[in-house]
Order: C-alpha cells, then structure tokens, then sequence
C-alpha cells in the first residue's frame, strides 16, 4: 500500500518556479520604463497585479499537481493491484494479478538519486494493458513482492498462458 512520490514532480517545480522568477524579473524591468508620464500610479498598480496573478498562477498549477499526486493511491492484495485516483470523483481500477505477464522495475536517475523508482507492469488485461506505478519506494522489493503473488495465484489457480506463433 503507498503512494507515489511528489519527487517525482520536483522537475516540473523547478521549471515552473523558474519561470515565474524569470517573469517577475522580466516585469520589474519593465516597471521603470513603465513609471514615467501622468499614468505612472495606475502603471505600477497595474505591474503589481500582473505579478501577483503571475505567482497565484503558479501557487495553483504546483497545488493542483501535488494534490493528484496526492490522491493517487496503490494497495497490492493477495490477488489484485487497487489503483485509486482522484481528489473529489475518485477511479478504482483493479488489475487481477493472475493476468500479470511481466514487470519491469526503471529508475529515472532523480527517483534513483533517493532511492525510489517506477515498476511498470505488463498484463493481459483487456482495459488497462500496462501499469505503472510511479516513484515507489524499493521498487525491487515491490516487484519481487509481486512476482511473488503471482507465482502463487498461477500454481493455486492452474493458470498458464500459451503463446501462439
């Protein structure tokens, strides 16, 4: 049971910050060209409000991504993988493991860097093919844990899958 990891946004929060800081620079330099003439007060009031939205704009864009971060939620049970989204509607999709084909475990180098990765499952599930399980803490552990299952589920069931050339 876990969540993904918000790390696994922190590029998309460094290139947002940056690009606010960018414009807000941007701006400021454009506040004294701005600030002469008999419209200068309004001008200023005007630069002040376009900065201000600027960063409300940029509090919310990094709210609502960490917040469906947030809502995404895994549970792995003896015999399915629970994938739960969503903050106010929320989607449970279930992925019967005995369907599970193979699994893969890929570490981004920033995930690598603190010891997370993402473990990306194959399956004969007819409406969700692939899964991924995003920034997972010991990914290896969790696709051993996996393997495990399912080994189990395919001896207790008798379930084999035949490929057909």
């Amino acid at each position: 049971q876990g969540r993904p990891s918000a790390l696994v946004d922190l590029p998309f929060f460094v290139v947002l910050v940056c690009g606010a800081v960018l414009a807000s620079v941007g701006l400021l330099m454009l506040l004294p060209a701005a600030g002469t003439g008999p419209d200068a007060t309004t001008n200023a009031r005007v630069f002040s409000w376009v900065l201000g939205g600027l960063w409300v704009v940029v509090v919310f864009l990094a709210l609502a991504r960490w917040l469906v971060r947030r809502s995404t939620r895994y549970v792995l049970t003896s015999e399915r993988l629970r994938l739960t989204t969503g903050l106010l509607s929320t989607t449970t999709e279930d992925l019967e493991l005995r369907r599970v084909r193979d699994s893969a475990v890929v570490r981004p180098f920033l995930l690598r860097v603190v010891g997370l990765g993402d473990v990306r499952i194959t399956s004969a599930d007819a409406s969700h093919p692939r899964v991924t399980l995003h920034a997972v803490r010991d990914p290896d552990g969790v696709q051993e844990r996996l393997r495990g299952i399912v080994e189990g589920l395919i001896r207790r069931h008798g379930v084999r899958e035949i490929d057909l050339l």
